[in-house]
C-alpha cells in the first residue's frame, strides 16, 4: 500500500468505498450502480455513515466505522495522506516498524498456498473520479470483472493506469487520460480487456490495439450496457467537466 494516498480522486457508488471528509454522520439514500446494482454484497455504501478524513488518525476511524466495520460506508478523503503518520501527527519511522516485525507471520497471513484473499472473484465499476499524479494500482484487476467508465487521469504516472491482473477481465469506457499514452496500460498476467471511446489529450485512443500488443484479446465477456443501466458521457470535454464538478469531498454527488 503506498504511504501517501492521493484524494483528488472520488471512488463513488460502484464500489464498496469511497474516499472522502471527516466524521460526519451522514447517510445517503444514494442506491448502487454498476455490478454493485446486480446483486447482493456490493453496497457502495449505501444507507451508511459518510466519514470524511483529512489524516491518518481520522481514516483509521472511520475504517473502524464505530465498531462495525463490516457495515456500509464511505469514506472520502481531503487532501493528502501520509500512511506513516502516527495518531499523534508524528512521523514514523523504522524504529517504529522494527519491534515486533516477523516475516514468518507476515507470510502466514496468506494461507499456505497463498490465495487466502487473492481469488476471490470480485465484479465492480469504477465510476466518475479524478486521480492525478498517482504511481500505479489505479485499476489493477484481478479475479473478476471491471467495468473503468468516465474517469480523469491527469499527471505523470511512472507505471500504468489500467492493469490487467490474473483471470480479471476489464471494460474501458470513455476515460480521459491526460498523459503520455504509453504509461495508460500494463499486463499483468491478464488475458481480457477492451476499450470503447476513450481518449489521450482530447484524441481517440488505441488501447485495444496497445493491449493486443501485450497479450490480452478484447473479449471481456460482454459489454456492461446489457448488464445494467448507465450513460456513458460521449466526449472528453463532457466527461472532464462532469467528473471536475461532482468528484471529489464536498462536491455535488451525481449521475450523468
Amino acid at each position: 500500500m503506498h504511504s501517501t494516498l492521493r484524494a483528488a480522486a472520488a471512488l463513488l457508488a460502484c464500489v464498496c468505498l469511497a474516499f472522502g471528509w471527516a466524521p460526519q454522520a451522514a447517510a445517503t439514500e444514494r442506491g448502487p450502480v454498476g455490478w454493485a446494482s446486480t446483486g447482493t454484497g456490493t453496497t457502495g455504501g449505501a444507507g451508511g455513515t459518510v466519514w470524511t478524513v483529512r489524516t491518518r488518525a481520522e481514516l483509521k476511524e472511520a475504517l473502524a466505522n464505530a465498531g462495525d466495520p463490516t457495515a456500509p460506508k464511505v469514506i472520502r478523503a481531503v487532501g493528502d495522506i501520509n500512511g506513516h503518520e502516527a495518531d499523534d501527527g508524528s512521523l514514523l519511522g523504522e524504529q517504529d516498524y522494527a519491534p515486533g516485525y516477523d516475516l514468518a507471520k507476515y507470510m502466514s497471513c496468506f494461507g499456505e498456498d497463498g490465495t487466502t484473499w487473492s481469488d476471490t472473484r470480485h465484479d465492480y465499476c469504477k465510476q466518475q473520479r479524478q486521480l492525478r499524479q498517482t504511481g500505479s494500482n489505479k485499476e489493477k484487476a484481478r479475479f473478476g470483472q471491471v467495468h473503468v467508465v468516465i474517469n480523469v487521469y491527469r499527471g505523470q504516472a511512472p507505471l500504468y493506469a489500467l492493469g490487467v491482473g490474473v483471470e480479471s477481465a476489464i471494460y474501458s469506457e470513455r476515460n480521459v487520460f491526460r498523459y503520455d499514452p504509453i504509461l495508460a496500460l500494463a499486463a499483468y498476467g491478464g488475458e481480457h480487456f477492451h476499450d470503447t471511446g476513450s481518449w489521450f489529450n482530447g484524441r481517440p485512443a488505441r488501447l485495444n490495439t496497445v493491449a493486443s500488443g501485450l497479450g490480452p484479446t478484447d473479449d471481456v465477456g460482454g459489454d456492461p450496457a446489457g448488464i445494467y443501466d448507465y450513460r456513458p458521457l460521449t466526449s472528453p470535454a463532457a466527461v472532464e467537466h462532469h467528473v471536475l464538478t461532482h468528484a471529489g469531498a464536498g462536491r455535488p454527488y451525481d449521475h450523468p
